[in-house]
């Protein structure tokens, strides 16, 4: 079988590589490029480009396959940076691909280069997804590393195997008396977990497709590969699983990574091309953590100490208050001593002052995609995993941490036989007139369909409409509340969109037609299902529009990046050589400095301003004073008192190694 055109994959020429250069409208890619053709990528780039990029090798994977950061705007000086990521799950080969667009964007137009760096690593994990280019093909985002899942004393020995010769690796399914699975009414194709409450007896078992190779009993638990880079990182990393190794960093592809940020703190932000989508979506909250901030209770051998109630709780405000008293002169108590302190453990959500902003760009996104006619109902992306380096950049370094998802599926229309799409966002929007006027058959239908209550009648819910107990709207609510989205008997609705899209763009082909099978094992099966990739990689030719539509919103998102500057100087002459300095610092810009996040973690530095001049004593106030925080579009005082025997030219030294700085001088004296 013919892979489809999202699969296809022809080897990219080499020739005029080194001229390759993205234009607006023209992304230069027609296919989808191996981790040795990305890195020559970057080779041209910087032989065309010399004096503006520089190519580093960050590490090397188990494959042997070269790790590349492109460096962009390296001279000049001290000035912020914008770490960019892609293709850490190795299984996204598109978000390679708009890394690479992005640093061609970036050296068209110098003035995205000439105040800003850039740290592009287009493939962070060139193992897994070099498996986008293997035979059969499969989805897998570990390295190379060999590792002895089934824990015997042997590696990789029990890996996938096309047993049809398809050239993919799909399901197999085989009828059991303890099978869990049915085929969905609607699409027998596409199959679902029976559900007994709803009289579902289960037929299948599903399997992925393959042999026992090592006699176990056991189908496909020992594949080649090791660890998974993109859930490698500290936060929220889980340990000794399959996939996520033994301990953050434990891979150089991660491991330097964070060694490379830690060692650069001109990071302003990081930016991720893969899986999830921060731009769209704001990270997740609502993760339940071992501690609730707003009722902390204090460890008995602590409360003796500050002579507390050990068994009343504290909000974190109120322990900042009862503790500031108690720290030396000059220095202020922060969330992240606290928690230290008290051993309350890891910071699960972000932070409220944070959402805000998420919450704000993810609108200007989504009405800059509309400005630019980009208006397609998707599917959501995924949501962030757990020891991700998007969210290590976050709730680690401190940093604004934005995500973008370059594909996800086409949303299917649902259409009854009137050509209507009956759902509960739409029977919210009707007005009780409208909603009266679908009638009693179709209203029952439709509730029967959506697997609604057994309670809900359609005469009984008109009559309740008809008397004003009930609205279209609370209706919608209520069946949202309670998860009806999609028709009964549809099915996953990841996997209704991946067969639509299939039979509409690719010829079917993304999908198998279950087909009996021999299995040596398992005796008569099926082999079917999705073809691997189709489902987050679209076809070539759909690349152009996809990254010229959403990856310039980088740079909106680097426009509102904070930037501290001296606004306003004031001195005043008190007499006997004695002036009072105030000084107003300003970050002109939408972004705060740092997060709150940052703030609380006190990652990254603080800005530092620096007062130099001749002899001067300091009654109040410090020649070196940290400017730990600016909010977004607001300004900062500080102020001093000195004492200068002669008239003197004094200098403002505002340094940020994340948000610019600024110089200003001052007459005093004469």
């Amino acid at each position: 079988m013919q892979k489809p055109l999202g699969i296809v994959c022809l080897l990219a020429s080499m020739a005029g590589m080194a001229g390759w250069l993205p234009l607006k409208g023209q992304s230069g890619f027609r296919e989808y490029l191996k981790p040795a053709e990305i890195n020559a990528r970057l080779e041209g780039l910087q032989a065309k480009y010399p004096s503006q990029v520089s190519v580093k090798k960050m590490a090397v994977s188990p494959g042997g396959i070269p790790v590349n950061m492109l460096e962009i705007g390296s001279g000049g000086g001290e000035r912020p940076a914008v770490l960019v990521v892609a293709n850490a799950e190795g299984t996204y080969p598109i978000a390679s691909l708009g890394a690479l667009y992005l640093a061609g964007r970036i050296l068209a137009e110098p003035d995205k280069y000439s105040e800003l760096k850039w740290y592009i690593i287009p493939c962070l994990n060139p193992d897994g997804a070099m498996r986008y280019f293997s035979d059969p093909l499969y989805m897998d985002g570990r390295n190379a590393r060999e590792v002895n899942d089934d824990l015997d004393d042997q590696m990789d020995e029990d890996g996938y195997n096309d047993l049809n010769g398809d050239g993919y690796i799909t399901r197999m399914r085989v009828r059991h008396p303890e099978g869990e699975w049915i085929p969905v009414d609607s699409d027998p194709r596409m199959m679902k977990r029976a559900d007994p409450a709803k009289g579902e007896k289960g037929i299948y078992k599903v399997y992925t497709e393959g042999v026992d190779d090592d006699g176990d009993g056991k189908y496909n638990e020992d594949l080649p590969g090791g660890v998974d880079p993109s859930i490698n990182f500290p936060h929220l990393f889980k340990p000794f699983t399959s996939a996520g190794g033994k301990w953050p960093g434990e891979i150089d592809e991660t491991f330097r990574l964070m060694k490379f940020v830690y060692e650069h703190p001109e990071i302003a932000m990081g930016f991720y091309f893969g899986s999830s989508d921060f731009c769209y979506a704001p990270p997740r909250a609502g993760r339940r953590g071992s501690v609730d901030m707003n009722r902390i209770k204090i460890p008995p051998r602590q409360a003796r100490r500050f002579n507390v109630d050990p068994d009343k709780t504290y909000t974190m405000e109120e322990i900042k208050q009862l503790l500031q008293p108690m720290m030396p002169q000059g220095m202020e108590i922060s969330e992240s001593m606290i928690a230290g302190f008290l051993g309350l453990g890891a910071v699960v959500n972000p932070l409220e002052e944070d959402m805000k902003f998420y919450k704000h760009l993810s609108e200007e996104y989504k009405e800059y995609l509309k400005e630019k006619g980009y208006e397609d109902e998707r599917l959501d992306a995924p949501q962030d995993r757990d020891g991700s380096f998007e969210l290590w950049m976050y709730y680690h370094v401190g940093v604004p941490s934005f995500s973008m998802n370059l594909f996800t599926l086409p949303k299917p229309e649902e259409k009854n036989k009137d050509g209507e799409a009956l759902s509960p966002e739409r029977i919210e929007k009707m007005s009780k007139e409208e909603f009266l006027g679908l009638g009693e058959e179709k209203i029952e239908k439709w509730l029967r369909e959506t697997g609604s209550p057994s309670q809900f009648k359609g005469s009984q819910v008109m009559a309740m409409v008809e008397s004003g107990q009930l609205t279209p709207e609370r209706i919608a609510a209520m069946m949202k509340q309670q998860g009806v989205t999609e028709k009964k008997n549809d099915g996953d609705p990841a996997m209704k969109a991946l067969i639509a899209f299939s039979d509409r763009e690719l010829d079917g082909k993304g999908f198998v037609e279950w087909m009996p099978f021999q299995h040596p094992d398992l005796g008569e099966v099926e082999i079917g299902g999705a073809v691997p990739f189709t489902e987050n990689t679209p076809p070539a030719s759909m690349i152009d529009s996809l990254l010229e539509f959403q990856v310039p919103w980088v740079f909106e998102l680097t426009e509102k990046l904070p930037r501290l500057s001296i606004r306003e100087v004031k001195t005043t002459d008190l007499g006997n050589g004695v002036y009072r300095l105030e000084v107003w610092i300003e970050n002109g810009k939408y972004l705060p400095f740092p997060t709150a996040m940052g703030e609380r973690n006190q990652q990254p530095a603080p800005a530092i301003l620096l007062l130099e001049g001749v002899n001067l004593e300091f009654l109040q106030g410090l020649p070196r004073t940290p400017v730990q925080k600016v909010g977004g579009m607001k300004v900062h005082k500080e102020e001093w008192l000195i004492r200068s025997a002669s008239s003197q030219t004094l200098t403002l030294r505002l340094t940020s190694k994340n948000a610019w700085g600024d110089v200003k001088t001052i007459k005093i004296g004469g």
